[in-house]
């Protein structure tokens, strides 16, 4: 934080001790106090949206620590994003955060590490203090230097962008979308089909419940690149209907309880999303309309594999589930037909 904060003061060197305190406040509540009034919120960031020069190569922003990070309206505007997606991102940054007044507290004295005389810093903190902590508006001298205009979004948001930007694009033209993400396993597929899902209020299909039922587990099958998935039933009731503007209907396939849940539905929403692997056979992939690859190095996903089931569940993913995965991706070239690759793979 004492680096983050040395480098915003490098960066705006016009800054007053409470745009330090502001930057601090961002870092640990996040953007909550904004949201009371989501359309409120929405209508503010329009204005601004429509003011605002939008621009490419402009920077990001800025992250802020903490997992957050304040997102550039210009810059947004350049690359495509819409007003909507950033309002929502923000609207969800503010109800996934948890604010922690203590850690604040106790970042304050951060402040102490800028070349602010002691004194000034000590009138100011003392004075938030005594407020409570409350959130404040940057200084006029920032404001006339600087001419901020931003919102404080997730780093996780801000990392997924390019999906973001592709989709919006995408939806602009005014028909139903179809996305993608396919990936190795533990690499972060379903955290972003979750994420889209929260984003655009989307269905998202979840490859996982097309599994092969164990009858269809035949020597055969697995030898076949991308036969570990009930392809046939998810292009029948899922995919094909989509296509054709239909609703789609299926059951997924619950394996730990070995049988099929209640019947979902699918019906004319603006954008799907399918995630996990076998998602982009060959067979699929002119169906889709964006098609994302998201892959993480090793560690990571070891890391998250043993969080899913322990030990016996990482030696059943080495021996059983990941050769399958890896001679799909090879042999169908998967990566290589993907518009966007998030992440980065260490092998």
């Amino acid at each position: 934080m004492a680096q983050l904060l040395k480098e915003h003061y490098e960066n705006h060197p016009a800054m007053e001790p409470r745009d330090a305190i502001k930057f601090l406040y961002h870092s640990r509540m996040g953007p909550g106090h904004l949201i009371s009034d989501p359309a409120a919120a929405q209508a503010r960031l329009d204005r601004e949206w429509d003011q605002a020069e939008g621009a490419r190569g402009v920077p990001l922003g800025e992250p802020l620590g903490n997992g957050m990070f304040r997102l550039d309206i210009k810059a947004c505007k350049g690359l495509g994003l819409s007003s909507t997606t950033l309002g929502r991102l923000f609207e969800l940054t503010a109800r996934e955060t948890a604010g922690d007044l203590a850690a604040l507290d106790k970042d304050l004295e951060l402040v102490y590490t800028l070349p602010f005389p002691r004194e000034m810093i000590r009138q100011e903190l003392e004075r938030y203090r005594a407020q409570g902590c409350p959130p404040i508006s940057h200084s006029p001298a920032y404001r006339l230097a600087y001419a901020p205009a931003y919102r404080v979004v997730s780093q996780y948001y801000v990392n997924i962008l390019p999906v973001l930007t592709a989709l919006d694009a995408l939806l602009a033209r005014g028909e139903p979308v179809r996305a993608a993400i396919d990936g190795p396993c533990a690499s972060g597929k379903s955290t972003l089909g979750e994420a889209l899902g929260r984003i655009y209020r989307c269905p998202v299909v979840h490859m996982d419940d097309f599994y092969l039922l164990p009858h269809q587990r035949t020597p055969a099958r697995l030898e076949e690149p991308g036969g570990n998935v009930d392809y046939e039933r998810f292009q029948r009731e899922v995919l094909s209907p989509l296509v054709r503007g239909e609703q789609a209907r299926y059951r997924p396939w619950r394996c730990r309880e070995g049988q099929f849940g209640e019947e979902l539905s699918i019906k004319g929403d603006p954008l799907t999303v399918i995630e996990g692997s076998y998602s982009l056979r060959p067979d699929f992939r002119e169906s889709y309309h964006l098609r994302v690859w998201v892959e993480a190095p090793w560690a990571v996903r070891l890391e998250r594999l043993e969080q899913r089931g322990g030990p016996g569940c990482v030696r059943r993913f080495l021996e059983q589930w990941i050769p399958l995965e890896d001679r799909y991706f090879s042999a169908c070239q998967v990566k290589d037909c993907c518009q966007v690759v998030l992440g980065a793979d260490d092998r």
